[in-house]
């Protein structure tokens, strides 16, 4: 076998290469030397680091060996809360003293968010510039507190909690930001940070996965906007949490607050994006009254793909300033919410439809994806996720007929739902999605969308 890799031509190992799973190329590299030579390429394209770095850390090593082939550097990016007052009766006390001795980082705090001592820093902060990486253009940030921020310890001074997703309780107005930067060593870990990236890092694709929703004070900087405005990818991965007993993080007002305000301190500002990306975490949906996607904002957007929010409501405002160069919108486990809000409007999918179809003059791509078939009545809805339902025989006639529309017509179930008041999770609302599907509006406007976006393709002039 290995005589026989040695004879095929390096392009021709490379092109084999590109379609394996990352586990056979990792066997196929073992046959010997001149293959894994070539192969190398393929296996080390993503560089993590953890930060802060350890003392023991063999970074310059590493880069050295490998940096030549990395095209993905992930930065992982642990904070830490401060120790626990004692005299605070709602701390928790530490019973495992094992535990206890783990946390090193109250006996001997790191110098930097990226090093444990300072010495180390630069090592990090040439790599943000991409030394050593002459192949390198995204540049990954992961966010996270130590344990998932679960430590009972000195986290904010909210009066609700002192771990978990408590950390964002509240809004923040900028006086506030620099004051809890003052105070709390992982807030100014966070603020170095991002002032860090800004000031260092040349890259154009940027991706943060569990971006935490806390401001800091350094987003009023001009470096932060010139940054922000030389990207061309933004990559938003929403940190997401529940409580252990079923609340989810977007019941709190801090995280709602926080992404209300994402178009006025990060957005406006991303003037070059041609390809942003929010993902929002199950279990810290986006409403239509968290996520502000402002109009006129993002003037060269060309890709949008929003993932488990409220489209419609969201999308709607966004679409009011015509985005001139929007080609591709992806839309995925996304629904239309409904509330009990008396001055509420629902944006139903056939409004959302429409406007896309009013905007521009451009062919759009538009591409749908749901993680199931939203119910049409209650017992579908209230089926066990794992049974394998089939409508009654005897169902009624009315409904059965919304199943034949759907298997004979090829109509959509677009999905409609309510948001738990109590717990923020994602509600499906039969009646909603029976009673929409049987007006035709969504469906029908749909359809007038592909429509008009075939014959854009197509160059027809319009009727």
């Amino acid at each position: 076998m290995t005589g026989s890799l040695d004879s095929l031509p390096p392009e021709l190992l490379s092109i084999i290469t590109e379609h394996l799973g990352h586990d056979d190329r990792k066997n196929l590299s073992l046959a010997n030397s001149t293959t894994r030579t070539i192969i190398a390429p393929f296996l080390f394209r993503g560089l993590k680091v953890k930060c802060p770095l350890p003392e023991d850390h063999i970074l310059h090593d590493v880069v050295k060996k490998f940096g030549a082939h990395v095209l993905n550097l992930h930065l992982h990016v642990t904070f830490f809360p401060g120790q626990p007052d004692p005299k605070k009766e709602e701390d928790v006390e530490m019973e495992d003293n094992a535990e206890d001795a783990d946390r090193w980082y109250w006996e001997n705090p790191p110098e930097s968010v990226w090093a444990r001592k300072s010495a180390h820093v630069p090592a990090v902060k040439d790599l943000i510039q991409f030394k050593g990486l002459p192949r390198c253009s995204i540049l990954s940030i992961h966010t996270m507190g130590v344990e998932n921020f679960e430590i009972e310890a000195d986290w904010d001074d909210n009066d609700l909690c002192d771990s978990g997703m408590y950390f964002c309780s509240y809004d923040e107005d900028w006086d506030m930001v620099k004051e809890k930067e003052e105070k709390y060593a992982w807030r100014a870990a966070l603020r170095d940070m991002w002032h860090d990236v800004a000031n260092l890092s040349k890259t154009q694709h940027l991706e943060v996965i569990h971006f935490l929703p806390r401001k800091s004070s350094c987003w009023k900087t001009r470096e932060w906007s010139k940054f922000l405005g030389c990207l061309k990818e933004l990559a938003l991965y929403p940190y997401g949490a529940d409580n252990g007993a079923g609340w989810h993080v977007n019941t709190l007002p801090g995280f709602n607050d926080f992404f209300k305000e994402l178009s006025s301190v990060m957005l406006r500002r991303a003037k070059h994006v041609e390809r942003l990306k929010i993902v929002a975490h199950d279990d810290g949906f986006l409403n239509y009254d968290s996520l502000k996607l402002s109009p006129g904002i993002l003037p060269e957007l060309q890709v949008l793909h929003l993932e488990h929010m409220a489209a419609p409501a969201i999308l709607l405002p966004f679409l009011e300033g015509k985005p001139r160069n929007l080609r591709e919108i992806h839309l995925s486990k996304c629904v239309a919410v409904e509330t009990n809000e008396y001055d509420f409007e629902l944006k139903t999918w056939a409004s959302l439809w429409k406007a896309i179809r009013e905007t521009g003059e451009k062919p759009i791509r538009v591409t749908y994806q749901y993680h199931k078939s939203p119910p049409l009545t209650e017992e579908e809805n209230y089926a066990d996720e794992d049974e394998d339902w089939k409508p009654p025989e005897d169902e009624e006639e009315g409904i059965a007929r919304l199943r034949r529309m759907v298997v004979e017509d090829k109509e959509i179930i677009w999905p409609y739902v309510e948001i738990d008041e109590k717990y923020g999770m994602v509600m499906d609302n039969d009646v909603l999605n029976a009673e929409h599907l049987g007006m035709g509006d969504d469906n029908k406007e749909y359809r007038a969308l592909m429509d008009e976006m075939e014959r854009r393709r197509k160059g027809v002039p319009a009727e």
